[in-house]
């Protein structure tokens, strides 16, 4: 096995004759199964690659835990074998691994291999097919979408490698100033990290970028940033920016005019992404009370993050939603549980927005 860290972009080791970040990519690309997967392709993580770089397991390390996003990257055949090997590593180090966001039909693989399984929430998902935006049912949304085109708003995709450097400057500056302005309005200090993306204009790679431009005023009043997974034929809506002064509606407008642009194109899946804490009430054999009980309380704690919020926001959309699973080698620690809070900075609050 060989171990390689991407700390700095300039300096990403090699890895036969491609550098790991593009092989991380591409294997991303092709593998990643849930929302937040691409997010492994930003610097800062650590890489445990099979032997022939078939498949690989992108981490961050605090402590003695590896926090594990993006699942397994490998083909169906390699899995077993990749978890297999990464489990070896760790324990001659006497390290603790945390993975996130497990789908459902990969569990199995895990609880073979001696993990501690835990329902976490719920990943919203779309079938494009047969999502025709007809009838009552998608009234809201339908309602949201053409007031803001009433008001002035257009829908158009960003494709930074077709424009011209100083417009793209420009662009991604503003774009800059929007996302700023509405974290500055949540209580966190900053954007919360690891399993949400943050908008980093020299690093999107084949996510895609869409903007609602008011035509009167001239600029942009939000934006959609979407995820690739599976392929290509599965788009994650994973971040979304307004300014406070957007026309309304300007969130679910976008999200509207990207997933009828997916349809048309003919993906098969869209995510609106994880809804965490969502009916985990239920305890499954040998899953971990820790997890379990703060998943439940979590909607107690709308002032930090409205979880019944997000759930009745996302839910208009009309999705289904499917299990997503923390799996912990051996078990999850009360010292696994806040490496991941510290990782993530959920709670690191401005005491002003609180308030």
């Amino acid at each position: 096995m060989s171990l390689l860290t991407l700390n700095q972009e300039l300096h990403a080791p090699s890895v036969g004759s491609q550098p790991a970040n593009v092989l991380v990519e591409d294997l991303v690309f092709r593998f990643g199964r849930t929302a937040e997967s691409y997010l492994v392709t930003e610097p800062g993580r650590e890489y445990f690659w099979l032997p022939d770089c078939a498949g690989v397991i992108v981490y961050l390390r605090r402590g003695r835990y590896l926090h594990v996003a993006g699942g397994l990257l490998a083909a169906e055949a390699d899995k077993a074998a990749l978890l297999e090997s990464f489990i070896h590593w760790a324990a001659k180090s006497r390290l603790r691994i945390m993975f996130y966001n497990i789908v459902a039909d990969e569990v199995h693989l895990f609880r073979e291999a001696g993990f501690q399984v835990t329902k976490w929430g719920e990943e919203a998902m779309i079938d494009l097919p047969t999502a025709t935006w007809k009838g009552k049912q998608f009234e809201w949304v339908r309602r949201q979408s053409n007031y803001a085109l009433r008001h002035g708003l257009d829908f158009v995709e960003c494709q930074p490698d077709l424009m011209a450097g100083d417009a793209w400057d420009r662009l991604s500056q503003e774009l800059t100033e929007v996302s700023n302005g509405i974290l500055s309005e949540r209580p966190q200090v900053g954007d919360i990290g690891f399993l949400n993306g943050r908008f980093d204009p020299s690093c999107l790679g084949r996510r895609r970028l869409f903007l609602a431009r008011h035509k009167e005023l001239g600029r942009i009043d939000g934006f959609l940033l979407c995820n690739p997974c599976r392929g290509g034929n599965e788009w994650a809506l994973e971040l979304y920016r307004d300014r406070p002064d957007a026309v309304r509606g300007t969130i679910p407008f976008l999200m509207h005019q990207a997933l009828q642009l997916f349809r048309e194109e003919q993906n098969e899946h869209a995510s609106l992404c994880l809804v965490p804490g969502v009916r985990c009430e239920r305890p499954l054999p040998g899953d971990s009370a820790i997890i379990r009980n703060a998943m439940v309380l979590s909607q107690y704690f709308s002032f930090i993050f409205d979880v019944a919020g997000l759930y009745h926001y996302k839910s208009r959309f009309r999705p289904r939603f499917e299990d997503r699973f923390i799996c912990a080698y051996p078990a999850v620690t009360l010292g696994a549980a806040f490496s991941f809070i510290g990782l993530c900075g959920a709670l690191r609050l401005d005491r002003k927005s609180v308030v």
